[in-house]
């Protein structure tokens, strides 16, 4: 295989905006068909990049076999049966994040997509951005990190806690409190327990990670999120909605490094890593290799979240090994650490 051909799945403001513009840019792969329950929507897209044909039906896709890939973009609920059903046909997966919403789901996914032995892409895209990266670099092993982000519990803690617990902290959640509740009401987190919390993490090794989840933005700076990371005479700050890296050493600012272009530039030059992650589930596929974001660390990151809540609701604090065994979820951790 020299080419990876790809079935759009879903043509909202993602596919439209993101992630078809990047698929059209990398040189070995090709979208041929797109599928959307409006039709003009997937047509629309067609007509703009190419393909070959459109349809409002799943399992067309599905069933070709000409498609090598899906992307799956058409919101969080729908997400485990469409990534289940790919699985079950062959196909490679892009899924958009969340995973899942409830761990049972994702776990079932998780179990999916291991048996058919397809390559699996998450879209935690903030793993591969750029100034992550960076970050990563500075400081590969924090004693204490702190992120805020500033909008739904349904959409961004699993950005967070990706990095949290499956890049910056290289040891397992053992402990999970979480203190909180319904402040702002916000729509797409009627379902939840809360639509914002405080969070303490412990690891194995003793780092901790602390998060804030708010509902507004209550400082310009911060825009959407920020991340800080602390070391022993060092720090790293992820600032401007991971635009900017700064790297402090005794008090001192030492150096910057900053992005300087807008929010939408999400492309090959981008800062989010979303050209990135589509790039690495094709050289995978063409490689045979592991992907950089697994379906279990997917699924890790839903138990995370799940214990948060769970945290929040009873003000308790969770071991996490517990909760993990409780939930028939301790085989996600298995092999990843010694």
């Amino acid at each position: 295989m020299s080419e990876v051909t790809f079935g759009i799945i879903g043509c909202g403001a993602m596919p439209t905006g993101v992630h078809v513009p990047n698929l059209a840019a990398i040189p070995n792969a090709r979208v041929a068909a797109y599928c959307d329950l409006d039709e003009s929507k997937a047509r629309q897209l067609m007509e703009k990049h190419g393909g070959d044909y459109v349809t409002t039906a799943m399992e067309r896709v599905l069933a070709d076999k000409a498609i090598d890939a899906v992307t799956i973009a058409v919101g969080p609920k729908a997400h485990p049966a469409l990534v289940q059903a790919a699985a079950k046909a062959g196909k490679h997966v892009f899924v958009e994040k969340p995973l899942a919403a409830s761990l049972a789901d994702a776990l079932a996914t998780v179990q999916a997509v291991e048996q058919a032995g397809i390559k699996f892409q998450h879209g935690t895209c903030n793993r591969l951005a750029p100034m992550v990266k960076v970050a990563k670099r500075m400081l590969p092993k924090p004693h204490y990190s702190y992120c805020h982000a500033a909008s739904t519990v349904t959409h961004m803690p699993v950005h967070n806690l990706d990095l949290a617990i499956n890049l910056f902290h290289e040891s397992p959640v053992v402990r999970v409190y979480g203190s909180g509740g319904q402040r702002w009401h916000l729509a797409a987190d009627r379902e939840l327990p809360a639509d914002s919390y405080a969070a303490v993490l412990t690891f194995a090794d003793g780092s901790t990670h602390s998060y804030l989840q708010t509902g507004n933005i209550a400082n310009a700076e911060l825009t959407k999120y920020h991340f800080e990371l602390f070391g022993d005479d060092c720090a790293v700050y992820l600032a401007r909605r991971y635009k900017e890296c700064q790297f402090t050493r005794g008090g001192k600012l030492e150096r910057t490094w900053k992005f300087e272009g807008g929010d939408q530039d999400r492309g090959p030059f981008g800062y989010m890593g979303h050209y990135e992650e589509l790039v690495d589930l094709v050289e995978s596929i063409l490689t045979d290799r592991p992907t950089a974001m697994s379906v279990r660390q997917a699924a890790y990151v839903c138990a995370v979240e799940n214990a948060i809540l769970q945290s929040v609701a009873s003000g308790q604090a969770v071991d996490f090994a517990q909760f993990l065994q409780a939930n028939n979820a301790s085989f996600l951790l298995e092999g990843v650490y010694a």
